[in-house]
């Protein structure tokens, strides 16, 4: 036969199963569509010229990769169905004499036809939408707007090429399907269905073991960055029970329904608890996946909300100047600290005089810091303080003598020489004596500080933190030489911390006087670890916030377009699968009223138990996600649990419709 035949066949039957092909095409344009826009953000010249658009184009880079592996997924997945659903129409293809080779090659035909229809459109609408994208970026990085247009080859050619692998992989794994099965199986292939499943109540009790081991470890992680390892064994914990909740909590809990004859006998639920008990695992399967596409739609829904809601007062807590600088102080005492105070100073003046801007507000003091575990006594530090393997994670503690404190605040305490103030930056500190590198303090409580930073830190840092306020420098260095004995070559040096505002300077001049500063200090022989400006503090964190928020926008779109997709295809399949089913429960006896009920029933069931589970996910992983958003929104996380609220009410009202739609469409076919 003719190559055209076979196109023409291809053709064909693209359209008679329009039902079935129209969502996958859909996501695959929608899937080129983002990759390509993330991917010529990514490779965009002039975002490198922006402040920060270098780290925004790594983050969209990155987020090229993860973008097209969830787009493989994505398409694997929807093309399963497909393919479940199409294999008894082979079947009748391969009866009626054509071989496996020709099925084969109107397969290829079909995917040669979707891949250059989505590849074609993706691609057109991405060019729209990158314009839009680019000035969005340009937007939220307060960069000019640009109002021309560039257009790489690059991105086309890079995405053209994944999704042609992509659809080849789909093409083999289909093609390999067709040859493995006889005529037979492939007729049979779509209407079958599960034994009913035995009571297994073992695997209930230790699903519910492990969802229990992952909520303790999600609500008891203090660090997501220092506790990486144990953020991902908890995600894997709380998976693996999900699946097998719902693989065997849900056969336990219909069979414990079943046995209870007078909820049982009853038309409206012996249909639905049957229908569900007959292939329970395919559906169970098929909820777990819903349910864990929606917590991740709800929380990257959220991520974004919070993101785009946040503000630069953030970056203002943490760079409280327009410069800022931090020098090590080796074998620190009274005398070398001030004198690296006093010749810092010189040095800023000494740049002032040279470039005419003028310098005001000049501050600069003495802190020492270094983490320590938290005791019912006080602290404890050990040299396993650093250690990733500890069951607790340290707090950052923060020293200072109350003269350098009343430079940063200008409060007065007159602290007596064993008293010291401790003001906790996320838990107070309410005992009345800290223990500390075995000295013992007096605790005074002092109502009146409030909130203030030491050193380039913020009150909400990712672990736990402590001001301590002491008497003296002489404790202070006491403090300092005790830790050093302790952590030997780990020791953290005392610093010198200074910061200072430019008056009338444009962006580029204050970058360029602390790049010219940081020179001359490096002149001068001192051990200057940090020089930074709040200009390019506030590039880099629009530049941060805007990569994330796009790549995350992205992300929830995919899932939630997955999740959608999932649920058609997953109700589509059921109503085939059922359709004889209630054709002889009508031949029985049964009204179509009375079907409709068990319809509605056994929907309700299966559409609403994994927005449940979402909702008890999403609220358990509320505090993990809160200290990680800490990376990105800095001081402004208390804006994450409304942002959440949102997109959890958003995602109901989206799966709400979702339900709808289905059930129609499921009834219109089982009838």
């Amino acid at each position: 036969m003719h190559n055209g035949f076979y196109a023409k066949l291809a053709l064909q039957s693209i359209r008679e199963n329009s039902r079935l092909y129209n969502p996958f095409i859909i996501s695959s344009i929608v899937s080129v569509m983002m990759t390509f826009v993330i991917l010529s953000l990514s490779v965009n010249s002039g975002l490198k010229q922006i402040p920060g658009g270098a780290n925004l184009q790594t983050i969209l880079a990155l987020g090229y990769v993860i973008l097209v592996l969830f787009s493989a997924i994505f398409l694997f997945y929807m093309n399963s169905f497909l393919m479940k659903n199409r294999k008894k129409e082979f079947g009748i293809y391969n009866i009626l004499g054509m071989d496996k080779k020709h099925i084969s090659k109107i397969l290829s035909y079909e995917i040669l036809f979707i891949y250059f229809v989505s590849l074609i459109v993706g691609l057109i609408a991405g060019l729209l939408l990158n314009k839009v994208a680019t000035l969005l970026i340009r937007r939220m990085l307060a960069a000019p707007v640009s109002l021309g247009f560039e257009l790489s080859m690059q991105p086309i050619l890079w995405t053209s090429a994944f999704f042609l692998l992509i659809f080849l992989a789909v093409l083999l794994v289909n093609i390999y399907q067709v040859r493995l099965a006889n005529p037979i199986e492939l007729l049979k292939a779509s209407n079958t269905g599960e034994k009913e499943p035995k009571i297994k109540i073992v695997w209930t009790i230790i699903a519910l073991l492990l969802m229990g081991v992952g909520y303790y470890l999600a609500l008891t992680i203090q660090s997501p960055i220092l506790g990486m390892q144990l953020v991902f064994l908890a995600i894997l914990i709380v998976i693996a029970a999900t699946y097998l909740l719902f693989t065997t909590g849900t056969i336990t809990f219909s069979k414990l329904l079943k046995k209870n004859k007078r909820y049982y006998y009853q038309t409206k639920h012996f249909i639905p608890i049957s229908g569900m008990l007959y292939r329970m695992k395919k559906n169970a399967v098929g909820l777990a996946n819903i349910s864990i596409l929606s917590v991740g739609v709800v929380l990257m829904f959220s991520i974004a909300a919070s993101l785009y809601l946040t503000t630069d007062n953030s970056v203002n807590t943490q760079y409280p100047r327009d410069v800022i600088s931090e020098v090590k102080v080796g074998n620190s005492d009274a005398e070398t600290e001030d004198t690296t105070k006093t010749r810092i100073q010189e040095v800023v003046e000494q740049i002032s005089a040279e470039t005419n801007i003028q310098v005001e507000d000049f501050l600069s003091y003495t802190y020492l810091n270094f983490p320590a575990q938290r005791d019912k006594n006080g602290f404890t530090l050990t040299q396993d303080v650093y250690s990733t393997q500890t069951n607790q994670t340290p707090a950052n503690l923060y020293f200072v003598d109350q003269d350098n404190y009343q430079e940063i605040s200008g409060d007065q305490l007159d602290l007596a020489e064993n008293e010291v103030v401790v003001h906790g930056t996320v838990q107070a500190y309410k005992a009345n004596t800290l223990s500390l590198l075995n000295q013992q303090f007096e605790v005074r409580e002092e109502d009146n500080i409030e909130e203030f930073a030491i050193g380039n830190e913020t009150s909400n840092a990712v672990n736990d933190g402590y001001y301590i306020i002491v008497s003296s420098p002489e404790v202070l260095q006491e403090i300092d030489q005790s830790q050093q004995d302790v952590l030997q070559e780990m020791t953290t040096p005392t610093s010198v911390f200074s910061q200072f505002d430019l008056v009338n300077a444009t962006k580029e001049e204050k970058i360029d006087f602390s790049n010219y500063y940081q020179d001359k200090i490096n002149e001068e022989k001192m051990n200057i670890t940090n020089v930074d400006t709040r200009v390019e503090a506030n590039g880099n964190f629009r530049a941060l916030r805007g990569g994330v928020l796009f790549l995350v926008l992205n992300l929830a779109l995919l899932l939630l377009m997955m999740t959608v997709l999932i649920i058609y295809y997953k109700q589509i399949s059921e109503a085939y699968d059922d359709k004889e089913r209630f054709r002889i429960m009508r031949n029985v006896g049964l009204s179509d009223a009375e079907i409709k009920q068990a319809i509605r029933s056994q929907m309700l069931s299966v559409f609403f138990l994994p927005v449940f589970v979402t909702g008890v996910h999403t609220l358990v992983m509320l505090p993990l996600m809160k200290k990680g958003m800490v990376l990105v929104m800095l001081n402004q996380v208390n804006l994450f649990p409304l942002s959440l609220f949102l997109a959890f009410v958003i995602f109901l009202l989206v799966y709400i419709m979702i339900y709808r739609i289905t059930a129609k469409t499921y009834y219109k076919i089982v009838k």
